[in-house]
């Protein structure tokens, strides 16, 4: 059992923890999305190249669930939240979005979600750089992708197949990191 799997197993049974800490980020247990709350289900690092920590990712949803077709299915509030282990500009950051949908994606989805995908890209230019320390957030709620940093809603973007295709950056079948998506679904 590698030193990931047993502290998120050992949280799990800890039951009133406050955070579950992942490469010395304090993942919250809970998150609020909308008035609803949504427990942990699973966190993980990460890394690009071996040496460099990108993110701690957090997956939230209603109940706990290892089932990643369910989750990226599902209709119901989640939230993957990314906390920053370093510094991205806006440009490093699209391209990483845009190579987890194109893993995932095929041809035929990836036209269809052209514009919103053009939407996500200007409001991450917009943003500019993610800062070591921030917290990205995607809520997704009813048919919406809420985009928060730090807390701070930015902006949403529609479509349910939208969220489907966010999710699959880090559950679908080419996710960006193996052992992220494994950590995520709290395996």
């Amino acid at each position: 059992m590698n030193k990931l799997t047993l502290t998120l197993t050992l949280a799990a049974f800890a039951g009133g923890a406050s955070a579950l800490t992942v490469s010395g980020v304090d993942v919250p247990e809970t998150a609020d999305v909308s008035g609803q709350e949504l427990v942990l289900n699973g966190a993980g690092l990460r890394t690009k190249y071996v040496l460099a920590n990108v993110y701690v990712a957090g997956l939230y949803l209603p109940e706990r669930s290892s089932s990643a077709d369910s989750i990226i299915d599902s209709d119901q509030t989640r939230r993957i939240s990314l906390f920053m282990k370093r510094d991205l500009d806006a440009d490093t950051f699209m391209e990483a979005f845009h190579e987890g949908l194109e893993n995932n994606l095929d041809n035929e989805d990836m036209q269809s979600l052209g514009p919103k995908i053009d939407e996500l890209d200007q409001l991450f230019a917009e943003v500019g750089s993610l800062s070591k320390g921030d917290r990205l957030d995607l809520s997704f709620t009813d048919d919406q992708t809420e985009v928060s940093l730090d807390g701070e809603l930015l902006d949403t973007v529609d479509g349910a197949q939208m969220q489907s295709a966010l999710i699959k950056i880090w559950l679908g079948e080419q996710p960006a990191q193996d052992d992220l998506k494994s950590a995520m679904l709290g395996q």
